[in-house]
């Protein structure tokens, strides 16, 4: 995007929604010709503040701006988390290996917490291709988090199943009674995802833990260990593979990855991370 790679293009924020607690949704303001793909990131900053990298969780060709989600977790996210409408902030990117997606099978989406937020593009691009293409790919959202209020995008939630997905919502505890979804862990229910594990593929993002569970349980279940996808935190300085700190199993997350297949992280021994990049 920027013909410096370590130089910001300082942009202006359109809009800012809080869609939890600690966390808000950024609408940016980029050039035309800013282009993505669903499981890149940018780096972000703010001046005298930092900068951290983000993923990116709008999608490139539906959506008007660049979409960014912020949980508050330190000292550069809290500043970045106190801007408002009007406000500049520093993007540099868009970096990182994007998800593969084949057109042809089912997909199902495992998401823990706030690791729907790099999966949001895809599930939109896979429905937004069905409903203008007539494809029949079945899609699976399959989204867990500890209680309702934690849930993001419940708007959104109820436009995918109106597009034709099946989704599965899951809680750890529940006091409301007008829930009407699943509790327990994600894990527990993929019985629900209507799906032929053998002949498609799985995105998946959350917790460690969750990570590995889901890895484990799909890959016992017939799925191919290169169907298997996940998309990994590290900790980025550069973006750009040139600081190493990143560096892990032999693979610059930040430039090979943030997307790795499970037979990659087997092969390279690459540690998944505990949360999303975002």
């Amino acid at each position: 995007m920027t013909k410096n790679i370590y130089l910001p293009l300082m942009t202006t924020i359109e809009s800012v929604k809080e869609v939890a607690k600690d966390v808000k949704l950024f609408s940016i303001v980029m050039p035309g010709d800013f282009t993505y793909q669903a499981g890149q990131f940018v780096m972000v900053s703010v001046l005298g503040a930092g900068e951290v990298p983000i993923s990116i969780t709008s999608t490139h060709g539906v959506s008007k701006n660049l979409e960014l989600c912020v949980r508050t977790v330190g000292h550069v996210s809290s500043a970045i988390n106190s801007l408002t409408t009007g406000d500049r902030i520093g993007i540099r990117g868009p970096y990182g290996k994007p998800f593969p997606v084949n057109v042809l099978q089912d997909a199902l989406f495992i998401c823990g917490g706030i690791g729907i937020v790099p999966l949001r593009p895809l599930i939109n691009q896979l429905l937004h291709a069905r409903a203008t293409s007539g494809e029949s790919r079945i899609v699976t959202v399959m989204y867990g988090s500890r209680n309702p209020s934690e849930v993001l995008f419940m708007d959104e939630v109820s436009l995918w199943r109106e597009q034709g997905a099946n989704v599965v919502l899951t809680v750890d505890t529940c006091q409301i009674e007008s829930w009407k979804g699943c509790t327990g862990l994600v894990t527990d229910h993929f019985g629900k995802a209507h799906i032929d594990y053998k002949n498609s593929f799985a995105y998946i993002c959350g917790p460690h833990v969750m990570i590995q569970a889901a890895m484990r349980d799909l890959s016992f279940m017939g799925m191919p260990e290169d169907h298997i996808l996940t998309t990994l935190e590290a900790h980025m300085k550069c973006g750009v593979g040139k600081c190493g700190h990143c560096f892990c199993g032999g693979k610059l997350i930040c430039e090979e990855g943030p997307v790795f297949s499970l037979e990659e992280i087997k092969k390279y021994n690459i540690k998944p991370g505990i949360d999303s990049l975002a």
